[in-house]
């Protein structure tokens, strides 16, 4: 059980639907407790609480912290963290929607 991400486009049409893996989910939020400090980040903690939409500046700034949490993952999990990055950060996406069990 992950978490389901759902890509819109400026239309408001889904344009993907994929998931965020629960051992990428922990590898984010490991025992480092470096995550707390990127505010929309943080956002994805809670496993079962989680249900979120990004968009415009908050997009932005979840992309930013996406990018400068990279060097907390581990090389095992890079390509599916950097999948999710690629994935929220196309020119075509307009909103996000993640949420937990």
């Amino acid at each position: 059980m992950g978490f389901d991400v759902v890509l819109y486009n400026r239309d408001g049409r889904k344009l993907n639907l994929f998931e965020i893996t629960e051992g990428l989910h922990n590898e984010i939020f490991s025992s480092n407790l470096m995550w707390r400090s990127y505010l929309e980040l943080r956002k994805l903690s809670d496993y079962y609480l989680t249900d979120e939409t990004f968009s415009g500046e908050r997009l932005t700034n979840l992309i930013s912290d996406l990018n400068n949490y990279k060097s907390f993952i581990s090389v095992h999990k890079l390509t599916e963290y950097e999948e999710l990055i690629k994935q929220i950060s196309r020119s075509d996406i307009n909103e996000v929607h993640i949420a937990g069990d």
